[in-house]
């Protein structure tokens, strides 16, 4: 498992592990609002997925940075 830096406001979208594990999350990208520190654990994150009003709590290998989401700043 590779571990990449993830902070509020960075763009992420699910990757194949975490599509297979989230079969009810119906959309792919969103941006990172909450991240655990690692002291405490730091093995979840909030995503607020595109479209929806509520962050959801994901574990941190599920996702990775979205490069199009990246291109547009």
């Amino acid at each position: 498992m590779t571990s990449i830096e993830l902070k509020p406001g960075d763009r992420v979208r699910l990757n194949e592990l975490g599509a297979s594990r989230s079969p009810k999350i119906k959309v792919r990208t969103g941006v990172v609002v909450a991240s655990s520190d690692n002291r405490s654990g730091g093995a979840s994150i909030g995503v607020l997925f595109d479209g929806n009003k509520r962050p959801t709590t994901i574990h941190r290998s599920y996702v990775e940075l979205d490069d199009v989401g990246a291109n547009d700043k």
